[in-house]
């Protein structure tokens, strides 16, 4: 044997040596310590029950596959890849901490989920696309933990300079939730126009009802208290407060956009909001994830800037 014929043996050799040692790692299963029960059990893929609301039909659905229509059906397919793949993260995160902590959908509908996204996640398996499945596909098995433990990974549209705190954007959650803290964003000047800056009128008869009678006439009604990041936690009219999340809610999610209220007064016959913003505003803004995506930052970076008490984890290969 020649000696270029020894030396590119010798290069084919380790070649074949890398390779399997590339393989090699690429199997080895993934890091299992510290994590709580309700976790460790997902060795593998997990197959899941669906109701469809339209139909009342039950679908078997390999969890990877049933994440395509979720993250189609709560952001859509036009982001950039590293906000698509963030938002998988988030809807797998969020199947199974709904799973095991709620029950998922098994009371109403004797399933794990439904396709109501006010019963479970928004569904869209017809909004699908190569994109959206990329980005399911290049963080298949990734989930986000605090403590060893699923953590509830609540998201939003659009929020104005900074995200809520748990007790500002969804109070219901804050004993179980502590790790949603509040941190900066720019989502709103990505973020559809209607949204950055708003007036919305409601019924003065509608937020008299809601409020309940010890709120007279409500010509007095005004922002009581604030939180951390501006929103509104409680209003006041005559002698009744309300939790401004819970206002938002009973007046309705489409009517009254976030709680990032500067104003309310009476006019006429209506209550007058003026606002910014777009949800409930914790954890990840939407429109931020797709801004820092278009300006470089990775899924991973994203995540770790709306959740920095969390960790990702890959449970399952």
């Amino acid at each position: 044997m020649t000696t270029l014929n020894k030396l590119l043996a010798i290069v084919l050799l380790l070649g074949l040596l890398l390779t399997l040692s590339s393989c090699q790692s690429a199997a080895k299963k993934p890091d299992r310590s510290g994590l709580a029960p309700e976790v460790a059990k997902y060795s593998e893929e997990p197959t899941i029950s669906l109701y469809r609301c339209e139909s009342g039909q039950v679908e078997n659905l390999k969890l990877e596959q049933y994440l395509k229509g979720v993250v189609a059906g709560e952001i859509g397919p036009k982001f950039p890849m590293e906000a698509l793949k963030a938002q998988a993260i988030i809807a797998r995160t969020n199947t199974l901490a709904l799973l095991e902590y709620e029950n998922g959908t098994r009371g109403k509908h004797n399933t794990d989920a439904s396709d109501d996204h006010t019963e479970f996640q928004a569904y869209d398996e017809k909004a699908v696309n190569d994109s959206i499945s990329k980005a399911v596909a290049e963080t298949r098995g990734q989930v986000m933990l605090n403590n060893g433990k699923f953590i509830y990974a609540l998201f939003h549209s659009a929020s104005n300079g900074q995200t809520a705190s748990i007790e500002e954007g969804f109070p219901k959650l804050a004993d179980k939730a502590p790790y949603l803290v509040p941190v900066p964003t720019d989502g709103i000047s990505r973020a559809p126009e209607k949204y950055q800056a708003w007036t919305v009128r409601v019924p003065r008869s509608t937020v008299k009802e809601i409020m309940g009678p010890e709120a007279g006439n409500l010509d007095d009604i005004q922002i009581t208290q604030t939180g951390p990041s501006g929103r509104v936690l409680t209003v006041k009219a005559g002698q009744a407060t309300i939790n401004g999340a819970e206002l938002r809610e009973k007046i309705g999610f489409d009517k009254l956009y976030s709680t990032q209220i500067s104003k309310i007064e009476a006019q006429g016959n209506d209550i007058v909001f003026t606002g910014t913003g777009w949800g409930h505003g914790v954890g990840m803004d939407q429109w931020g994830a797709c801004l820092m995506a278009e300006q470089g930052k990775t899924a991973r970076e994203i995540i770790e800037h709306y959740y920095p008490q969390a960790r990702i984890s890959r449970i399952y290969q």
